[in-house]
């Protein structure tokens, strides 16, 4: 299953209609305790995947295909890497510099 597969099986069972507003709170109570604990590696990785299946579940509460913008925001990042002399550059401090010339992504199409 997907993450939004999982979600709107969760939805079906609990009848939980999606509500945006209480995945956005959902999101941010996730996201600290994410910040708030001090972790072992496996609480630390539940807190994500908490935090990414209640993400999933205000785009399902929006109506958006987040596995598909997922999906080109990722292959428009792999364009975007490359610079125009083919090369990849990274700042001092590691993260990769965007080649300006490569066009953003285009998400128009799913909201």
């Amino acid at each position: 299953m997907t993450p939004m597969d999982m979600v709107r099986v969760f939805s079906q069972m609990t009848g939980q209609s999606p509500d945006a507003d209480l995945y956005e709170k959902l999101i941010q109570e996730e996201y600290e305790e994410w910040l708030a604990e001090t972790f072992s590696a496996e609480d630390e990785l539940k807190e994500l995947a908490d935090l990414v299946y209640v993400i999933f579940g205000y785009a399902n509460a929006k109506g958006w295909n987040l596995m598909l913008a997922l999906q080109l925001v990722h292959a428009n990042n792999l364009g975007r890497c490359i610079q125009p002399d083919g090369t990849v550059k990274r700042r001092e401090d590691g993260k990769i510099i965007k080649n300006p010339h490569h066009r953003k992504v285009d998400l128009s199409g799913l909201v």
